[in-house]
């Protein structure tokens, strides 16, 4: 029997699986961790977490699979993007990692965008610039720590450097690269106008393979580490989004793929790289051959109810919060939520944007501040929808996926909301299947990826359908809504001064 092993890189956790051809989940392990936050507006991780967990969970998968390493016929990954692993001449990490959800480099981005108009950068790289990303973390350590700077050998994202401790090669892949705001998607090559005119050294950025290309082998090293056997392939992989589509089966255009997890993610699949002129959504290139995708993001989904729960209602029983949010009617009792807790991407592009209930009145209580979390963050994916359908991307089909996908709730006030079919994957955790799909097509175990999504994925038959008459309470809200950050917008960063000149944020 052919086994498949597909590991995700992800901000909360760390998940491996093992699967064979047919889709089949034989073993599985998550760890979870947290994000180091050593200054308000700052997110790191420690690299060296991540492949200790990727060895402890790998391990866990392939127990609970009941082989041993030697049956793994291939390894594909699955990461979180945008963030910056640095390394220097000896392969040794020389940081913690700056990971996507990042604020620091605020000034490097308002530096690029007053050297670069939109038509400019759209032309170089098919996108903006945005905080947490790897062109900006890296411009920020030259400009802080000089030292750490001359250091650096090799710049990489996240699951890269998984990938490098297991095989010895260094590099990434074009679905990751799209996402460093230095990589021009169309192309599928680093923008070196950019790359300079933010003072780097096109030497640092590593080369660029495919996602379902063999990277590399497990070495005797790694063979000596972990559970994985020396001579193993190990194939490039791709950012979590691209991986995500896969395992949901998203590889035509016409689908729409709406994540709900730490963040907020629409994907959607386009055969040309267009991309909208205001940048306020991100066009990357897709795992599959000659195809891109639209992505729209929004930086606090999950994570605003992770939030809601553990810092305000000091509740960890999501099931709880649903069934205490299904209590209250929809709209919340004309509660609104924006969640901008760590500032907005679609379709503000506005790191300093701040979170926010409006329309409070003594009558709300926790039941309302729950349900308006879960619709604020269902109205902000609406904002990315819009922009996509006003670039005549048909949506035929809406598919969630992620934690939210598992609240009933959730699902219909999407569906609700966006006044569209929602259908739920029965495939559980899809990105780890889309890197195992990315092996299986490495080591010719599939003919493409095309046949290796025919093989594995699965929805349900029936999906979730909107309700006329919650949709139109919604419409209005939705209303209101928009408003919220346009009339905001010039105080949000008044705030932020105030914690600059506390010393808090630098």
């Amino acid at each position: 029997m052919s086994l498949l092993m597909g590991i995700d890189i992800g901000t909360s956790s760390v998940k491996s699986m093992v699967m064979d051809l047919s889709g089949k989940v034989l073993g599985f392990a998550q760890t979870e961790y947290d994000i180091a936050i050593p200054v308000p507006g700052y997110a790191e991780q420690n690299p060296d977490e991540w492949w200790e967990l990727v060895k402890r969970t790998s391990a866990e998968a392939i127990m609970k699979a009941g082989v041993d390493g030697g049956a793994i016929e291939g390894i594909g990954f699955s990461g979180q993007m945008h963030g910056l692993v640095a390394l220097d001449k000896e392969g040794q990490v020389l940081r913690p990692s700056i990971i996507w959800c990042d604020q620091r480099t605020i000034p490097q981005k308002n530096m690029l965008e007053s050297r670069f108009t939109p038509e400019q950068l759209g032309n170089m790289i098919q996108n903006s610039v945005s905080t947490g990303f790897l062109i900006l973390s890296l411009m920020w350590i030259k400009e802080n720590e000089p030292d750490l700077y001359n250091r650096i050998d090799r710049v990489m994202l996240p699951k890269d450097y998984v990938r490098y401790r297991l095989t010895g090669e260094i590099g990434t892949d074009t679905t990751d690269a799209s996402g460093t705001s230095a990589f021009h998607a169309s192309s599928l090559e680093w923008s070196e106008p950019l790359i300079t005119m933010a003072g780097m050294d096109s030497k640092l950025f590593p080369p660029v393979g495919n996602p379902w290309e063999i990277a590399g082998y497990v070495t005797k090293q790694a063979e000596s580490e972990s559970c994985f056997k020396a001579g193993t392939p190990v194939v490039f992989g791709g950012a979590d989004q691209a991986m995500q589509a896969v395992g949901n089966g998203i590889i035509e255009p016409g689908d729409l793929s709406v994540t709900i997890g730490t963040g907020g993610q629409l994907f959607t699949t386009i055969d040309q790289p267009v991309y909208d002129k205001k940048l306020r959504t991100h066009t990357y290139a897709h795992a599959v051959p000659s195809r891109w995708y639209l992505l729209g993001a929004t930086m606090s989904a999950g994570l605003s109810l992770k939030w809601l729960a553990s810092q305000v209602l000091k509740v960890h029983d999501y099931k709880a919060l649903d069934r205490k949010a299904n209590e209250v009617s929809p709209g919340s009792n004309g509660l609104l939520f924006l969640p901008y807790l760590t500032g907005d991407r679609t379709p503000h592009m506005d790191p300093q944007a701040s979170g926010m209930f409006f329309g409070l009145r003594l009558d709300h209580n926790d039941t309302h501040l729950i349900r308006a979390v879960l619709e604020g963050v269902c109205y902000s994916l609406r904002d990315g929808v819009e922009i996509i359908r006003s670039l005549e991307v048909d949506l035929r089909r809406i598919i969630i996926s992620g934690g939210g996908a598992k609240s009933p709730l959730w699902s219909q006030i999407l569906a609700d909301i966006l006044n569209q079919d929602v259908y739920v994957s029965t495939t559980e955790e899809q990105a780890c299947v889309g890197a195992a799909i990315m092996a299986g097509v490495g080591v010719k175990l599939y003919s493409s990826v095309e046949q290796g999504c025919k093989t594995v994925v699965k929805l349900h038959e029936n999906p979730i359908r909107p309700n006329a008459g919650n949709h139109a309470v919604y419409d209005r809200q939705y209303a209101v809504y928009s408003k919220l950050y346009e009339h905001n917008k010039d105080i949000f960063p008044m705030l932020n001064t105030i914690t600059n000149e506390s010393g808090v944020l630098k």
